[in-house]
């Protein structure tokens, strides 16, 4: 049914339908399963009167239609009120400050221009950060000499506020709680979203948790790491169902802790379990062994793709069906985009090295989600056009003269093809 608005409006989105419907109500008997083809004229702006023109076409008794008051144009006046009202207030919106530097803020032109605009923001709020961050070397120096913890280090996203809190939350910890601290002896602190052990065996703590649960995973850490162990059994439970497949972990893949990790796979290999349990297998177009192919399982909400390196990323609950069909149909894909990447990481770590050194920087980094073809398409601008960035340079290493630190973040840069 058309909405009130479409009908009302200047001009007709079509004047005439036409339509099949059941018969059965009229003189006409027509056997059940048929149907009548009937015309509808919608060129009315009336919607009581197109209401009935349809009805009447489906030969449908009108009589309940009949018993409706006709309503006034009151409805349209209300609307027409409505929309001076609407406008009158974009109007003074329009002249808020809010809404003035909204419109100034624009993209730059170019990253050149960028940088140069930027650089000096970096260096005010490095400078504005020196106390703090004089405190977050302390308590890190602290923790690690006085119970012989590895290293501390965290996630680039939080801010060097949130990290003193959090190192001091953790000192204040360790001393109510010293009994327990010889756990982290030779184990690395990492600050992030989530509190257990990781992947790659770190003691995570969550940012936004409370003591409390810090205390608890302190105090068991070494339960925690018995998952650790069971993940290459898994892992190759996995790769021997689904063909010799290789079983990875992408560098930026969500912080999972290593006894969830366990869980999603143990939730993939069943699903596939039981796939092969009702008497299905791969199509024939699949090679007996796909151990050139690698799959990443991420936890339940990750997507299903091929990534940009040429990885299949599953969700641990994908359906085994819907798995086995998308690796089938995405085996060319997977195998070009894989080549690709292993030639591209060795240039990408060339020209970051080269980039950095003589643009003189003390730390580049780039976005998680830039692909070494872009990150090389990136470095080879910068390096192509080093003059244009001379005061850029000039400015970082007096920076580094006087031991302070600039970050250059390159993407994403808006206009960036124009540089």
């Amino acid at each position: 049914m058309y909405k009130e608005e479409n009908l009302l409006g200047q001009t007709a989105l079509r004047s005439t339908w036409r339509v099949s419907t059941m018969g059965g109500r009229g003189n006409v008997k027509i056997a059940e399963g048929q149907f009548k083809l009937v015309t509808i004229d919608l060129s009315s702006k009336n919607i009581r009167e197109t209401v009935v023109s349809i009805l009447k076409a489906c030969e449908i008794s009108t009589k309940y239609v009949d018993k409706i008051p006709r309503s006034t144009q009151k409805s349209s006046l209300h609307s027409h009120i409505f929309s001076h009202r609407n406008s009158k207030y974009a109007d003074e919106f329009e002249d808020e400050p809010i809404m003035q530097n909204m419109k100034e803020k624009r993209a730059p032109d170019n990253l050149i221009d960028w940088i140069n605009e930027n650089s000096g923001i970096a260096r005010e709020k490095y400078n504005l950060t020196n106390a703090t961050r004089e405190q977050v070397k302390s308590l890190t120096d602290y923790l690690r000499n006085t119970y012989g913890i590895k290293d501390v280090k965290w996630d680039r996203g939080w801010n060097i506020s949130h990290i003193r809190g959090a190192l001091q939350s953790l000192v204040a910890l360790s001393m109510q709680h010293s009994q327990y601290m010889h756990n982290l002896e030779g184990r690395t602190i990492a600050l992030g979203q989530f509190t257990g052990v990781s992947l790659d065996g770190d003691v995570f703590l969550s940012i936004i948790d409370v003591r409390s649960k810090w205390h608890d995973l302190i105090k068991n850490v070494k339960q925690q790491d018995s998952a650790l162990t069971s993940i290459p059994l898994y892992e190759k439970t996995l790769s021997g169902i689904l063909r010799d497949i290789h079983i990875r972990r992408r560098k930026f893949m969500p912080k999972v802790s290593a006894a969830e990790y366990c869980n999603h796979l143990r939730q993939l290999t069943t699903s596939i379990g039981d796939f092969y349990g009702k008497g299905k297998t791969f199509p024939q177009s699949v090679p007996e062994s796909l151990s050139k192919y690698e799959i990443v399982v991420e936890p339940e909400a990750g997507p299903l793709m091929v990534s940009p390196t040429g990885q299949f990323i599953t969700p641990s609950s994908c359906p085994a069906d819907e798995l086995i069909t998308f690796i089938s149909d995405h085996l060319d894909e997977a195998m070009y985009l894989l080549t690709e990447y292993s030639i591209n990481k060795h240039v990408e770590k060339a020209l970051f090295r080269e980039v950095k050194d003589r643009l003189g920087l003390l730390e580049l980094h780039k976005d998680d989600s830039i692909t070494p073809s872009l990150m090389i398409l990136c470095c080879q601008r910068l390096l192509t056009r080093i003059d244009r960035l001379n005061m850029v340079i000039e400015i970082t290493l007096e920076m580094r003269h006087k031991q302070l630190f600039l970050t250059l973040e390159l993407p994403p840069v808006p206009n960036a093809d124009s540089l």
